[in-house]
């Protein structure tokens, strides 16, 4: 490795390389500066370049943007109403995620990492939407859906409360079909394809997702879940929970598709595909820090923006009941370390005065 002693041109946009920040030569001859020794400045401009080098699939574009409370990303699905599950064809219909609000000192990397964390709870929503339950009186609800009345929930916590049930091993295959027949994903039927019963009381439970009405069919959403085979493992005694595991795998199986799928200039970072030892040994080339923090000038420098990045993540202690819930949390930890909440320790010191 060798030592720069002025700035080098930066990577990209919104990035500065410290001074005499130390460059890696790799195996292949390339030679890189980690981005471990970048500052950080992005702007509209410089997370909208990135996005553009994002590729994932012809529904789901991604936005940057700035308003009064700083920078953010946005994920816009375009799909169809969930809650329209008439026999029609149903036109497309563009929403819109979450803000998730970009700090200027972002490190790149983490930018794209909360563009695939972003993709993958956008869609998470959706799949919550898909899987309904159907009423005694044959009306159908997305209990699993994030628009549920929190406070309300809470209130009526006593008449929520699931009760097991004592099931025989004759009874198991229908119990299964019984939790099973109130669900629909997509408004397609889960059916079940076996079971195989473990030791310990437990049994693992193979699906598979049904068809789709015509209707569903012609429109083509989300086809890594047409036929879908799934399995969920399951305590006997708590067969009841079978929707949640159910909501779990299809959350999952959502969730392996981004990994896939998502893509940056081209590099599938989250594939399974990439050999994770060969991850490991690219990273470790990167920190090789015992040696680059020999040169004092830089230790210096480094340990400098890393506190000035740290100190800078630190939020407010709170107002009122939620201010005085932190502080008892934080007051049960002596000699703790990192950055405490700014205005902790003007409150700390009004009270031991």
């Amino acid at each position: 490795m060798t030592l720069h002693t002025l700035n080098l041109t930066p990577h990209g946009l919104g990035e500065r390389v410290m001074p005499l920040a130390p460059t890696l030569t790799l195996p292949n001859g390339q030679r890189w500066i980690a981005q471990h020794y970048l500052c950080y400045q992005h702007t509209v401009q410089s997370v909208s370049i990135l996005l553009a080098q994002i590729d994932f699939d012809a529904h789901t574009p991604l936005f940057a943007g700035q308003d009064a409370n700083g920078m953010y990303l946005q994920v816009g699905l375009i799909g169809r109403e969930n809650y329209d599950r008439s026999n029609a064809l149903r036109p497309h219909k563009l929403v819109y995620g979450r803000k998730w609000r970009i700090d200027a000192d972002t490190p790149t990397s983490e930018i794209i990492q909360t563009a695939f964390l972003a993709i993958k709870k956008a869609r998470e929503h959706e799949v919550r939407e898909l899987l309904t339950v159907r009423s005694g009186d044959g009306k159908t609800s997305a209990a699993f859906s994030n628009h549920h009345d929190l406070p309300l929930l809470a209130q009526q916590r006593n008449a929520l409360q699931a009760s097991a049930r004592p099931i025989t091993p004759l009874d198991l295959a229908s119990a299964v079909r019984a939790e099973l027949s109130p669900l629909r994903f997509a408004q397609r039927a889960i059916e079940l394809v076996q079971l195989h019963e473990l030791a310990g009381e437990r049994v693992l439970i193979d699906l598979q997702l049904g068809a789709a009405p015509l209707a569903r069919q012609l429109e083509g959403d989300f086809p890594e879940f047409e036929k879908l085979q799934l399995s969920v493992l399951l305590s006997v005694a708590r067969l009841h929970e079978l929707p949640y595991a159910l909501m779990d795998a299809l959350i999952a199986h959502s969730d392996r598709h981004v990994d896939e799928t998502f893509r940056f200039r081209g590099f599938a970072r989250f594939s399974r595909s990439n050999q994770i030892q060969a991850v490991a040994h690219l990273s470790l080339q990167t920190r090789a820090y015992a040696h680059d923090l020999a040169d004092v000038q830089f230790e210096q420098i480094f340990r400098a923006n890393n506190y000035e990045v740290d100190a800078s993540r630190a939020p407010v202690l709170g107002e009122g009941e939620l201010g005085r819930k932190n502080r008892q949390l934080i007051n049960q930890y002596e000699n703790l370390l990192g950055h405490l909440p700014q205005g902790y320790e003007q409150a700390h010191e009004t009270k031991t005065a």
